[in-house]
């Protein structure tokens, strides 16, 4: 049976062994799930169930900053995942020289695959876009990480977030726009 995760939390807390069994049984599919879509092509799938056994390690050891108003267990998990698998992808490709291995996980952002300039160019240009959505804050950057890096709907965003789907569009449309400003801003600069 599945804990709510108020109950999940007061479970971490008194009995936190139990809890942290609860934890992975309830959430370990989802966040292998989460760091396979990152990894896949970057880390052997030993290397990926270490990395989540991690993942539930370093949240098991930060429960106590468990903040449900900032979003369910799962959102948490989801975030939480999705930052170290960013952290770890750009470590594992940062000294690569074939700059292929990153490009061809992200095929669909490429304009023109054959220029490497354009590649180099456009490896430039998506860094700074991540910077610019980090910079937008909880949850707007949440909301662009699950609609465009995830490719989740904006029903189910609103569901995770435990937000209304009519409050989670406006914030969508409001971030998109800053985003165009800042990105703007920086190729006028």
């Amino acid at each position: 049976m599945e804990e709510s995760d108020e109950n999940l939390v007061i479970l971490l807390d008194v009995d936190p062994q139990r809890g942290y069994t609860v934890l992975v049984d309830q959430y370990l599919g989802f966040v292998y799930k989460v760091a396979h879509s990152k990894l896949f092509g970057i880390c052997s799938k030993e290397d990926i169930e270490e990395f989540v056994s991690d993942i539930f390690y370093e949240f098991y050891c930060n429960r106590n900053k468990i903040n449900l108003e900032k979003g369910s267990v799962k959102a948490l998990l989801a975030v939480f995942t999705k930052r170290r698998a960013i952290n770890l992808f750009h470590k594992k490709t940062k000294g690569d020289k074939d700059i292929s291995l990153y490009d061809d996980n992200l095929q669909n952002l490429l304009i023109d695959k054959e220029n490497v300039e354009d590649q180099i160019l456009g490896s430039e240009a998506r860094m700074q876009l991540i910077e610019a959505v980090k910079g937008l804050g909880y949850p707007d950057c949440e909301i662009l990480i699950r609609k465009h890096y995830l490719g989740q709907t904006m029903r189910e965003i609103s569901v995770d977030l435990d937000l209304k789907r009519k409050t989670v569009e406006k914030r969508y449309e409001r971030a998109l726009k800053k985003l165009r400003k800042v990105i703007g801003g920086r190729e006028n600069e």
